[in-house]
């Protein structure tokens, strides 16, 4: 429940002792500050209704999980802070909604380098405009301390997959696979080579003699 004294009409809001989004959040607001609580879950469009907002601090909370679509309706949102929490990926389009965002805080939270990861290094690689901080790995061990974007690029280099994707992509490859693979073609004929070279035509024989049969 609002503080009594907060208004619709008020441009920044603060709120505290939180362990869930208020269902009724103030229209006209362009700056919401829900740091210091003990929210654990971001559920779909809790903010639905709050087309205004500008900036958003949710940190020093306890977040382990935001659903898709938790930030749609945010269009004009161009802060976000989730520092301090226990975030360790984000699903799949989380922040597809966040059209005009321009920052970022990921901070202090226990970023785990696996294949989860990617999506937010991939959405952030094609939002150039968007500045952002604290994308560190926590986990496993042998990444500890990482910036996400070299595991990520790791993982890349050792996927035969995708090198073989930037190979075609860029050209490289591709006469040294043609020539590999004639060599192989060839190698597989090996003795028996002659016999799938096509041949000539063999005329028949004809005899010397004719013998036409009258009746």
């Amino acid at each position: 429940m609002l503080h009594p004294v907060l208004t619709l009409f008020m441009l920044l809001l603060l709120l505290t002792g939180l362990n869930h989004i208020p269902p009724e959040l103030p229209l006209e607001m362009v700056g919401l500050d829900m740091s210091n609580n003990i929210i654990k879950h971001l559920r779909p469009k809790q903010f639905l209704l709050s087309k205004d907002l500008k900036l958003l601090n949710l940190s020093s909370n306890n977040l382990q999980h935001i659903d898709t679509a938790a930030f749609a309706g945010l269009l004009h949102l161009r802060e976000l802070d989730l520092s301090n929490n226990s975030l360790q990926y984000f699903q799949y389009s989380v922040l597809e909604d966040l059209y005009f965002l321009r920052r970022l805080t990921l901070d202090n939270n226990p970023w785990i380098c696996d294949y989860n990861i990617h999506y937010l290094v991939y959405w952030l690689r094609h939002h150039p405009s968007v500045s952002y901080t604290g994308l560190i790995c926590s986990e496993p061990q042998e990444f500890r301390g990482w910036r996400v974007e070299d595991y990520v690029k790791t993982y890349n280099g050792e996927c035969p997959v995708d090198k073989y994707m930037e190979e075609n992509e860029t050209g490289q490859g591709a006469e040294e696979g043609s020539e590999n693979e004639a060599q192989e073609v060839m190698g597989e004929m090996g003795e028996g080579q002659g016999q799938l070279l096509p041949q000539p035509i063999k005329e028949k024989e004809r005899n010397a003699f004719e013998i036409i049969r009258l009746s």
